[in-house]
C-alpha cells in the first residue's frame, strides 16, 4: 500500500496497519536539523505521507521585509518564524477605496501543482493560507477587523466576499491537477474560545466557508481546515459543512478522547503532538510516551494523521525531532 493509499483509508475512517504522519518544521528549524544531521535532504528523507505546496508568494523589499500577493508587508526580522509580523496593512480604514484585489498567479500555482502531481505516491495538498479572517485582518488590522464585525458589517462582507472570490479562482486552477486535497488555513481560536465569538463566526465566516468547501467538493477533492486554538464551538458547523480533515488538534486545548468519540466518525484529526507543551520541553522519552498516548486514542478506526500541532520551531531540541521521527516511522498499532 502506498502512502497515499494509507491516507485515503484513514480518511474513510478505516483501521490501517500504519499511522500516516507528517513532519512539519519552520524554515529555521529545518536548517537546524540539516546542520544537526548533516543531511541536506533531511525533510525529503523524513518519510512523511503528505506532500504540500503553499499558495503564498512574496517580494523581497530588503531589511527583512516582504510584500505578499495581497500587498501586505511582513517584517520577518521582528519575530521568529516563517511569516513574521504585519508592518503595513493595505486597507487601514473601513473603505476599500482604490485598493485592487489581486488575481491568482496562474503560472506559480501551476508550477506548484505540477510538483505535487509528481509525488503521486503521497497524499497531496494545496494550501490556501490566510484564507478568510486572517486575510481580512492582514489587510485591515486585527483590532480594526474585530471592531468592524460590529461597526462596519457591509465593509467586512465585501472584503470577505472578494477574498473568497480569489480563493475559488485558485481552487479552479489547482483542481485541474490530480491533487487530493485543498487545505485552507485560517486561525479563529485563542487558547480558550473563538477570537470573534460564535455568533460573529457564523455570521461572517461560515457562509464563505460553505461557498469555498462546496467549490472544492464539486471537483471531488478532500477539504482540510487549519485553525489554531480552541474552536470547539464550531465543530458541529464544520461537520455540517462536510469538512474532511481538521488541523491543528491541540491536546492542551481539547479533550482528545472526547472529541474523537464525538466527531471522529466524520472528521480526520491532523496534529495532536503539542508544540506548545511537549516538544520544546520534554525529554525524548517523554515525547515518545506522549506520542503513543495520543496515537492510541486518535488512531482507532482510522481518522488520524500524526503530526506536530504546528511547524516545529527553533525551541524544539533536535533530539525531540528525532524522537518524533523514530516513533512515527516505527509505530504499528496492530
Amino acid at each position: 500500500m502506498t502512502k497515499r493509499e494509507t491516507v485515503l483509508q484513514v480518511l474513510q475512517h478505516k483501521a490501517t496497519d500504519t499511522i500516516p504522519y507528517y513532519l512539519e518544521l519552520t524554515d529555521e528549524k529545518l536548517r537546524d536539523m540539516i546542520r544537526y544531521t548533516g543531511d541536506p535532504l533531511f525533510f525529503e528523507n523524513s518519510g512523511s505521507f503528505l506532500a504540500m505546496e503553499r499558495n503564498e508568494s512574496f517580494v523581497d523589499l530588503g531589511d527583512g521585509r516582504f510584500r505578499d500577493m495581497f500587498g501586505v508587508v511582513w517584517d520577518k526580522g521582528a519575530q521568529e518564524g516563517d511569516f513574521g509580523i504585519v508592518s503595513e496593512h493595505p486597507i487601514p480604514v473601513a473603505d476599500i477605496g482604490d485598493y485592487v484585489f489581486p488575481e491568482p498567479d496562474e503560472r506559480l500555482i501551476r508550477e506548484k501543482c505540477e510538483r505535487l502531481a509528481a509525488q503521486s505516491d503521497k497524499f497531496t495538498m494545496y494550501i490556501i493560507g490566510f484564507s478568510l479572517y486572517e486575510r481580512l485582518w492582514t489587510l485591515h488590522g486585527t483590532l480594526e477587523t474585530l471592531m468592524d464585525f460590529i461597526e462596519e458589517p457591509k465593509f467586512v462582507d465585501e472584503v470577505l466576499d472578494r477574498i473568497a472570490d480569489y480563493n475559488c479562482k485558485v481552487v479552479d486552477i489547482a483542481c485541474e491537477y490530480p491533487i487530493d486535497c485543498i487545505f485552507f488555513g485560517d486561525d479563529w481560536g485563542m487558547q480558550k474560545g473563538l477570537q470573534m465569538g460564535l455568533p460573529l463566526w457564523r455570521r461572517f465566516i461560515k457562509p464563505r466557508l460553505k461557498r469555498m468547501y462546496d467549490h472544492v467538493r464539486k471537483y471531488g477533492k478532500y477539504i482540510a481546515q487549519h485553525s489554531c486554538g480552541d474552536c470547539r464551538e464550531v465543530f458541529p458547523d464544520l461537520v455540517e459543512l462536510g469538512l474532511d480533515i481538521y488541523n491543528t488538534f491541540q491536546p492542551e486545548v481539547y479533550d482528545i478522547a472526547y472529541f474523537k468519540e464525538k466527531y471522529g466518525h466524520a472528521i480526520t484529526f491532523f496534529g495532536g503532538i503539542s508544540t506548545q507543551c511537549i516538544l520544546p520541553f520534554k525529554t525524548p522519552e517523554e515525547v515518545k510516551a506522549e506520542m503513543h498516548r495520543v496515537m492510541d486514542i486518535l488512531s482507532v478506526n482510522g481518522g488520524y494523521i500524526l503530526a506536530p500541532t504546528h511547524a516545529m520551531p527553533n525551541d524544539v531540541p533536535p533530539e525531540n525531532v528525532m524522537a518524533f521521527l523514530e516513533v512515527a516511522r516505527n509505530e504499528n498499532p496492530k
